[in-house]
């Protein structure tokens, strides 16, 4: 058996992992970019994962500080009522 085999898809097709945000790696994130900041955060108002966003840690760290501190400054809404 080749090295470069994988046991667990059992030759079944891997499926490639979508970049929905892209940022580059020295951008970085500020409190008064709210268009920015309001595509990381969910329609609820939470801020989305790290696993959804596929940002690296620091770029996360930067994400959520820069949403709290939009949050404080009224900027961005705590919580966003969603009609049924």
């Amino acid at each position: 058996m080749p090295n470069n085999e994988n046991k667990g898809n059992k030759g079944k097709p891997t499926k490639t992992r979508r970049q929905p945000f892209k940022l580059k790696p020295n951008e970085t994130i500020d409190y008064k970019q709210v268009d920015i900041l309001l595509s990381f955060s969910t329609e609820h108002g939470k801020i989305k994962s790290r696993r959804s966003t596929n940002l690296t840690l620091k770029q996360q760290r930067q994400l959520s500080k820069a949403i709290k501190r939009a949050r404080y400054l009224h900027l961005l809404p705590f919580v966003t009522s969603v009609e049924n």
